[in-house]
C-alpha cells in the first residue's frame, strides 16, 4: 500500500494526554488602592449619617420630654418678608400649586420642666404646604412629642417626623454596605485566587 494514501492516526500531543488535566491556575485581583478608596467613601457617608443623627439619639436617650402643639405656620419666600399665618383658613388661603420658592415652617409651643414656655420652628418645612395643619381631624390642636436638651430647651428633636431619621438612616445603611463591600474586596485583593480545574477532552 501507498504510505502517501494511507489513513492517519491521530497521535496524542505531548503536552496533553487523553483524560490529562491542565494545570491549576491562580490569578491575583489587584486594584487594592481603588477598594481602599471604596472603604474610605463608605467611611465619610458611615459618619455623615451618625453625625446627623447624633442630636435626635442623644435627646432621645439623655432629653426630657414633652408635647408641643402647633401653634402657628410661617411662609418664607426670598426676598420678601416672612407671612405668619394662625388660622388653618388662613393657611388654606396662602397655599402654592406650582410655586416651590416659599417654604411653610410649622411652630410649636410646649412647656419644659420649669414651666417656662419654649417656641421651636420644626427642622423642616414644605413647599407648597405646611407639614400639619394647625387644627387635625378629630378638631383638636395638632400636637407632637418632643426631645429637649433641659439646659437648652430651644434645642429639640421630633421623632415622629419622618425626615428626623429617614435621610440619616439611608446614610448609615448605604455607607455600612460600600465598607463592608469593599473590606471584603480589599481583603482578596492581593491573596492568590485559584480557577477551577477543567478537564480536557
Amino acid at each position: 500500500m501507498n504510505r502517501d494514501n494511507a489513513p492517519e492516526i491521530p497521535v496524542p500531543s505531548p503536552r496533553q494526554t487523553p483524560g490529562e488535566t491542565s494545570a491549576p491556575q491562580v490569578y491575583v485581583p489587584g486594584f487594592a488602592a481603588r477598594k481602599a478608596l471604596m472603604i474610605a467613601f463608605g467611611i465619610l457617608l458611615l459618619a455623615a449619617g451618625i453625625s446627623q443623627m447624633g442630636l435626635p439619639l442623644k435627646l432621645l436617650f439623655t432629653g426630657a420630654r414633652a408635647t408641643a402643639e402647633a401653634t402657628r405656620v410661617i411662609k418664607s419666600k426670598p426676598g420678601t418678608p416672612e407671612l405668619i399665618l394662625t388660622t388653618d383658613a388662613e393657611i388654606h388661603a396662602r397655599q402654592e400649586t406650582r410655586d416651590r420658592s416659599s417654604t411653610f415652617w410649622n411652630e410649636f409651643h410646649f412647656q419644659d420642666a420649669t414651666g417656662r414656655d419654649i417656641v421651636v420652628r420644626s427642622p423642616v418645612g414644605g413647599q407648597l404646604k405646611p407639614l400639619y395643619p394647625l387644627i387635625d381631624e378629630d378638631g383638636l390642636p395638632t400636637t407632637l412629642p418632643v426631645h429637649y436638651d433641659p439646659r437648652q430647651p430651644e434645642v429639640v428633636s421630633f421623632p415622629t417626623i419622618f425626615s428626623t431619621w429617614f435621610a440619616p438612616g439611608v446614610l448609615v445603611c448605604v455607607g455600612f454596605g460600600i465598607t463592608f463591600v469593599g473590606s471584603f474586596l480589599l481583603y482578596w485583593s492581593n491573596k492568590p485566587i485559584e480557577k477551577p480545574v477543567l478537564a480536557s477532552r
